[in-house]
């Protein structure tokens, strides 16, 4: 099966969530006119919120208006992540919609990064579900250390997993000392090694630019085995690639390495 995936490595403004949401379709619109099929955005990209400042009604209304994106252009898209409320919890949730405006799939992210467990509770649930592409996974940023996750998505047979960010220079802490790129070299080794250990293609979508005081560390990429990046943005600006993913070299990936029977075995 071969998919063609737009990834958008983003530059959140401090402008209003309306001018967000106006410069992400104008990608969206050039992702259908290039004939994409799926257009990927950075975690929590809208409102770049905290979970003591944001607005929770909002979100519905964002996720809406993707929707709606989604049927005009006829396009399946990821819009990063919302900060939502549920009675008094707060999650970071991703969502898949589908051409036709309709929700696929819902993940609510597990592992939270060390600011988010001040205010945020961690999701329980993997998300793996059908799509015209084949079976596709969602994971949100700090979820990609985790192979345990991924171990989880492969024994409901994941094809793609999908994983929006929001991933900076400074989440190094001290480790900067040492080495200014450490997250780079971080992000880089792990998303090739998840392609190949769980032999899956894996698509990292992260911000661009500076918000506040961080430094987005960008590197937006698309994995699979056997290649490692097949495309891949070097560099921390905003951007948009198209790249067509062929889903026969993950079958071709197991015959070689065996890798997924072993850990439904296990």
């Amino acid at each position: 099966m071969k998919v063609k995936i737009a990834v958008v490595q983003f530059e959140a403004k401090k402008s209003s969530e309306e001018e967000n949401i106006k410069r992400a379709e104008k990608f969206i619109k050039k992702a259908a006119v290039l004939k994409a099929d799926l257009i990927v955005f950075p975690e929590d990209f809208v409102s770049r919120a905290t979970p003591d400042k944001i607005e929770f009604r909002s979100s519905k209304k964002n996720l809406n208006c993707f929707k709606e994106l989604a049927k005009k252009y006829r396009i399946d898209i990821v819009p990063g992540s919302f900060i939502q409320k549920e009675g008094s919890k707060i999650y970071n949730t991703a969502y898949y919609i589908n051409s036709k405006g309709k929700i696929l799939s819902k993940y609510r992210k597990i592992h939270l990064w060390l600011t988010e467990k001040e205010k945020m509770k961690p999701g329980r649930n993997v998300s793996v579900f059908k799509t015209k592409y084949g079976k596709v996974g969602l994971i949100i940023c700090w979820d990609l250390m985790f192979p345990e996750i991924f171990n989880r998505m492969v024994n409901k047979g994941v094809q793609i997993v999908i994983c929006p960010t929001y991933w900076c220079y400074e989440d190094a802490g001290k480790g900067i000392k040492y080495d200014k790129n450490s997250e780079v070299k971080l992000i880089d080794s792990l998303c090739v090694e998840r392609a190949f250990e769980e032999e899956i293609a894996l698509v990292f979508c992260n911000a661009s630019g500076k918000y506040l005081k961080k430094n987005l560390l960008g590197h937006s990429q698309i994995t699979v085995p056997f290649k490692g990046a097949i495309k891949k943005f070097s560099h921390n600006k905003e951007g948009m690639f198209i790249q067509e993913v062929d889903t026969s070299i993950l079958r071709d990936a197991e015959i070689s390495y065996k890798i997924r029977g072993k850990k439904k075995a296990d």
